[in-house]
């Protein structure tokens, strides 16, 4: 299946799991990190990134990357997004709050990552694949 819209048959492979962050290195190569994400009420998928990883100065040069998420019990069943991602700042970390109550976190339960200068990552969807 491709379309612009994550399926309700694979939303929950992105509802408080964690997923694969792919972006372009300088080089060309891929880097890929493990993240937490948000679906959204306008069914678009979000993060919070601290502004002093590779993974944000890669989606910041080169806004072209891939979420990926996969079923724990079923490894047929799978979610890519290739998407551009859209950085906004987040400087009093209440975006950063919403992407990790879903995982039962809040901003004093990380308050080191929350001290981090932070932005919130939307993810505009090109192509989403779901299988399985």
């Amino acid at each position: 299946m491709s379309s612009l819209e994550i399926p309700e048959t694979h939303r929950g492979l992105v509802t408080s799991a964690t997923v694969a962050l792919s972006t372009l290195n300088e080089d060309g190569t891929i880097q890929t990190t493990a993240v937490w994400v948000l679906l959204d009420d306008d069914g678009l998928l979000r993060t919070s990134l601290a502004t002093n990883r590779r993974k944000y100065h890669n989606l910041v040069a080169r806004p072209n990357v891939t979420v990926f998420a996969i079923s724990s019990t079923d490894p047929f069943h799978t979610l890519e997004v290739r998407a551009t991602a859209e950085v906004t700042p987040d400087p009093d970390r209440s975006q950063m709050a919403r992407v990790i109550a879903p995982y039962g976190q809040t901003l004093e339960s990380m308050a080191e990552q929350a001290a981090e200068d932070r932005v919130l990552v939307t993810f505009h969807p090109v192509r989403v694949r779901a299988q399985g």
